[in-house]
C-alpha cells in the first residue's frame, strides 16, 4: 500500500510539473511578443488540417496582419478527434488558446470546467445589430452571457450524388422526397457487393449525428431530449428510448445490413473518398464538402448536384428535415492577455472582405449581409443551395443541447450507436433502453 501511495505521490508531482512547465512555456511565448513589440495572441481551430479551411485562415491572417502590423496571430489546433480532448487538457493546465473556436454545443461544456467560467461575457462587445446579421449568434448565450461569437462560418446538410451515376440508373434526383423514395433509390446500386453510400460506423462521433440529423431527430424532436433538445434539461425529460428514436435505430440498422446500401467506414474522408472516385453516388455532407471537392478534383464540380435531405414518413405523418447548423464560433478566455485586440480581430472576421475570404472554405460565410449578396450568390452556387432548403424544405434547424454533460451523454450514445450500427448487429431496442437509463443516471447526478 505504501509503496502504491509513493508512485501515486510521484505520478503527481510529475503531472504538477508538467501542468506549470506548459503554463510556463505560454507565459514565455506572451513575453517574447511583448518584447518584439507585437501583440501575440493563439487562436486554436479544428478546422486548419482541412485545406480549404487552411487557404482561408492563412488568406483571412495575411489580410488582417497588413492592416495590423502590430498583431500577431498564432494559429493551434489538432485533428478533429484529438482537438475536443486537447482544449479539455489545455484548460485544466490553465494553458488554453486565447481564442478557442467550437461549436455551440461545445461552450457550456469548456465553460464549466472552471468554477468561475473559462471564458469572457462577450456582450459588452457586440451590438444587438451585429448579433442580428450572424447565424448561428443567437447559439452562443449560456446562462444570460454571450460566451462567443459567430464571426467565421456555418454549414448544415444535404445529400450530394453523382449527376451521371443517376442518370445512367435511370433516377429523377428531384423524385427523391422521402425516406423509402432515398432507399429505392439506393437499391438500384447495390448489386455486385456495391453500395449507395458510405457511413461512418466507429469511434467517431457521426455514428451518431449521421442517423440522428436524417431520419432520428425529424421525427422525434429530440435525440436526448424532446422539443428541439430544449429544456428542462432533467432525467424524467430524457428521449433517447422513445418510440420514434427507436424506429429510427431500427430503419437505420435495416438500411445498413439487410438492404447492404451503405458500406461501413470509420472515417468520413473514406466516404468522400468513395463519392470523389465513383464508387458510390450519394453523400450527405455540408457547404464544406463543396470546396473539399474543388480541391480534389476541380472537374467533378460539372457532375456534382445536391438535393435537400428528405422527409421522413412516420405513422401516417410527413415530417420536415432539421438536421443540424454548425456554426463555428469563437469564444476568448479569460486568461487572454489582450482582450479587446482578439475581439477586434473576431469582429473583423464579420466585414465584408474578410467574409469573402471565409467563402473559399466552403462553408457559408456567418454574416448575412454577404451571404445573401448577388457577389456570393454568383460565386457559390452549390453552397447557396443549402441556404434555400432552410428557407423552403426544413423545418428549424436542432443541434445538440448546450449542456456541460453532452460530453458524457454523447459518448454514452456513441457506444450504443456502435453496437447497433455496425455487423454486431445488437438489439435495437436494447441498446436504446440501456441508453436511456445510462442518460438518466448522469442527468440525475445533476439536479
Amino acid at each position: 500500500m505504501k509503496k502504491r501511495m509513493r508512485l501515486l505521490s510521484v505520478l503527481l508531482c510529475v503531472a504538477m510539473v508538467a501542468g506549470l512547465s506548459a503554463c510556463g512555456s505560454k507565459k514565455e511565448d506572451k513575453g517574447e511578443a511583448k518584447n518584439d513589440g507585437k501583440i501575440k495572441l493563439t487562436f486554436s481551430t479544428s478546422v486548419y488540417v482541412e485545406e480549404p479551411h487552411q487557404k482561408a485562415i492563412d488568406a483571412l491572417l495575411e489580410a488582417y496582419n497588413k492592416k495590423n502590423p502590430d498583431v500577431e496571430i498564432e494559429i493551434l489546433g489538432a485533428g478533429y478527434d484529438g482537438y475536443w480532448d486537447n482544449i479539455t487538457t489545455e484548460i485544466l493546465a490553465n494553458n488554453e488558446s486565447d481564442m478557442i473556436q467550437v461549436y455551440p454545443e461545445n461552450i457550456s461544456t469548456y465553460h464549466a470546467i472552471r468554477e468561475d467560467g473559462t471564458f469572457i461575457d462577450l456582450s459588452d462587445y457586440m451590438s444587438d445589430e451585429l448579433k442580428g446579421k450572424l447565424v448561428g449568434q443567437d447559439m452562443c448565450d449560456v446562462n444570460g452571457e454571450t460566451l462567443a461569437i459567430s464571426s467565421y462560418a456555418w454549414g448544415t446538410t444535404g445529400i450530394f450524388y453523382r449527376k451521371s451515376m443517376l442518370e445512367d440508373a435511370g433516377i429523377d434526383p428531384e423524385s427523391i422526397k422521402t425516406q423509402e423514395d432515398f432507399r429505392k433509390a439506393c437499391a438500384k446500386f447495390t448489386k455486385d457487393g456495391k453500395y449507395a453510400m458510405g457511413v461512418v460506423s466507429g469511434t467517431h462521433a457521426f455514428t451518431v449525428s449521421e442517423w440522428s440529423r436524417l431520419i432520428a431527430r425529424p421525427v422525434s424532436g429530440g435525440l436526448y431530449f424532446p422539443n428541439g433538445e430544449s429544456e428542462p434539461y432533467t432525467a424524467d425529460n430524457v428521449n433517447v428510448n422513445a418510440p420514434e428514436n427507436v424506429w429510427a435505430a431500427q430503419w437505420w440498422q435495416d438500411f445498413i445490413l439487410k438492404d447492404k446500401a451503405a458500406k461501413l467506414v470509420t472515417d468520413k474522408k473514406d466516404s468522400r473518398e468513395m463519392f470523389w472516385n465513383g464508387e458510390v453516388p450519394f453523400n450527405m455532407d455540408g457547404p464544406w464538402f463543396v470546396g473539399m471537392s474543388k480541391e480534389r478534383d476541380e472537374s467533378l464540380m460539372d457532375d456534382i448536384g445536391i438535393i435537400p435531405q428528405f422527409d421522413v414518413a412516420y405513422e401516417g405523418e410527413t415530417y420536415k428535415p432539421n438536421p443540424t447548423n454548425y456554426p463555428l464560433v469563437t469564444m476568448i478566455s479569460k486568461n487572454c492577455e489582450h482582450p479587446d485586440e482578439a475581439y477586434a480581430f473576431l469582429e473583423w472576421m464579420t466585414t465584408d472582405e474578410a467574409q469573402a475570404l471565409i467563402a473559399d472554405c466552403g462553408m457559408i460565410p456567418s454574416n448575412t449581409d454577404y451571404s445573401t449578396s448577388d457577389e456570393y450568390i454568383k460565386n457559390h452556387e452549390l453552397e447557396y443551395a443549402i441556404v434555400g432548403f432552410m428557407q423552403n424544405n426544413y423545418a428549424e434547424l436542432i443541434a445538440d443541447p448546450n449542456i456541460a454533460q453532452l460530453g458524457e451523454i454523447s459518448q454514452v450514445m456513441l457506444d450504443a450507436a456502435q453496437k447497433m450500427f455496425s455487423e454486431q448487429a445488437a438489439d435495437v431496442q436494447t441498446e436504446m433502453d440501456n441508453a436511456q437509463k445510462q442518460i438518466e443516471e448522469v442527468m440525475s447526478r445533476q439536479e
